[in-house]
């Protein structure tokens, strides 16, 4: 009669031929003639189980003892052991420091497009206008104006292109608007910026 080991060997080179079999259905047809030629197969079968999930266990308290010594070292973790106040703190300054405030104050207004007649695309536009009375305000609290560096804020506009039908039509048509888009801080007699704009284009 074959010993214990024999046996176990035995189910082991059943192991490998399932490995190595064309297909899973010759594979197990394989495995199970080979365990059921094994006198006290159940035996053998948990007997491998066993050393299997010993096996299975001794890695995995390896695993978890390497995991607890990383976590362990603080030196080479400092950098993610500060406190949160410190982390708030910083993003707070570093929020104040790019704060940014303009010198030309603006009036935002939205129109709608659609009416009784017409479908807009888009249906609304954003109109940016300087406002008349910056150029006038002094600087307070330490807050720079366009006309306290002696500039003054200019208008600049934009070109925008919508389509529009009918509502009781499927064709739709072309329109271009010219809307204010900006304000922008500069000697007047300069003009827009649009303008030197459209003129590097024109140069390309």
């Amino acid at each position: 009669m074959m010993t214990d080991d024999s046996e176990v060997i035995c189910l082991w080179l059943a192991c490998l031929t399932l490995t190595q079999a064309s297909t899973r259905e010759e594979a197990a047809e394989e495995i199970i003639e080979r365990i059921l030629g094994i006198p006290d197969s159940d035996k053998v079968l948990n007997s491998v189980l066993g050393r299997l999930q010993k096996n299975r266990e001794e890695i995995l308290q390896r695993a978890q003892a390497t995991i607890d010594e990383d976590c362990d070292d603080s030196e080479e973790l400092a950098e993610y052991t500060e406190s949160v106040e410190n982390t708030r703190e910083r993003g707070l300054r570093r929020t104040s420091t790019q704060k940014h405030v303009r010198i030309c104050e603006v009036n935002r207004t939205i129109h709608r497009l659609n009416n009784r007649e017409y479908e807009y695309r888009p249906a609304y536009y954003e109109e940016v206008r300087c406002n008349s009375s910056g150029d006038h305000v002094r600087e307070k609290e330490g807050v720079v104006t366009c006309s306290s560096i002696g500039l003054s804020c200019v208008q600049w506009n934009k070109t925008i292109h919508l389509t529009r039908r009918r509502y009781t039509s499927d064709c739709w048509e072309t329109k271009t608007l010219i809307i204010p888009a900006g304000c922008e801080c500069r000697r007047r007699e300069f003009g827009a910026i649009s303008s030197y704009i459209d003129a590097a284009w024109r140069q390309k």
